[in-house]
């Protein structure tokens, strides 16, 4: 096909945006500024979305690659988890195709406030979609006092079977296992994923690859401008406490999540920006 074709549907009242060009088809989410799912033409979707995804003003969707910001986790101090950019209603600010034939979205955030935060941001998303999934998250503080930000583009990955996955890049590098009470090790080797794993790799830039054997794939993620990568999977028990996941959906996904740690956080100077990007790629 030539050129682009962008539709506007409803999910119960969730505007979505429905993309396809030349290179992929994609979905994208309003609410959330989320995008939903990625799929090269000829290959099997890139990211995995809950079959039982809530879509409801104020409710986080399931899948895809969710906003967190401006912290990530929980908080001491209180405030939705991961924070409220994950459940604000986000506008499309521009649309357009590139010289290359991809597609271009920018969503935006112009002013975000919350009672659980003492800060004030501006945000805006960059969304590129072609043979390659390219996610950018801008903020500017456009308060009086530096903010401390965590963050991360938490995205949901389709894969075969998760226990016969495994996650090349993070070899050599230290992580905390927030399973097992946050207790420091050393990752060996390659990463598998059997029962609830739920790890951050610190100060990590590393591209990570999931290696699938089942859809005979590689998933490249590239990423810039976070400092941390955290790796997850419910694993069935956790997953059959989950309403929005189904009891056996935890087997299908992987989360390897572009992040800004807590303990890592970026200090946002008055005025000052900072970006975080992945770059997402399926090869042969």
């Amino acid at each position: 096909m030539e050129g682009t074709q962008i539709t506007q549907r409803l999910i119960n009242k969730i505007a979505v945006l429905d993309i396809e060009n030349a290179f992929a088809r994609a979905v994208v989410s309003l609410h959330g500024g989320q995008v939903l799912s990625f799929q090269p033409h000829g290959e099997e979707k890139v990211l995995w979305l809950s079959p039982d995804a809530v879509y409801g003003e104020g409710k986080a969707i399931r899948g895809g690659i969710p906003v967190c910001w401006p912290w990530f986790s929980k908080r001491a101090e209180g405030g939705p988890n991961h924070g409220f950019a994950r459940t604000s209603l986000w506008r499309l600010k521009e649309q357009g195709t590139l010289e290359g034939g991809e597609t271009r979205l920018l969503l935006s955030l112009p002013e975000t406030t919350h009672a659980a935060w003492d800060g004030s941001a501006s945000l805006e998303t960059e969304i590129i979609i072609g043979k390659e999934l390219k996610v950018s998250l801008t903020m500017q503080n456009i308060g009086e006092k530096t903010v401390a930000i965590s963050q991360a583009l938490h995205t949901y990955f389709n894969v075969s079977d998760v226990e016969a996955i495994s996650v090349e890049g993070l070899a050599g590098r230290r992580y905390l296992d927030e399973a097992d009470n946050q207790k420091a090790w050393v990752q060996q080797g390659d990463v598998t994923l059997k029962g609830e794993v739920d790890r951050a790799y610190l100060n990590t830039s590393d591209t990570c690859t999931i290696i699938d054997p089942g859809l005979k794939r590689r998933i490249v993620i590239r990423k810039s401008g976070s400092n941390g990568t955290i790796v997850w999977n419910p694993g069935a028990e956790l997953a059959q406490q989950m309403a929005d996941v189904p009891d056996e959906g935890y087997r299908n996904m992987a989360c390897v999540e572009t992040a800004t740690l807590p303990a890592l956080a970026v200090q946002l100077e008055p005025q000052e920006t900072h970006t975080i990007s992945t770059c997402i790629s399926v090869l042969r």
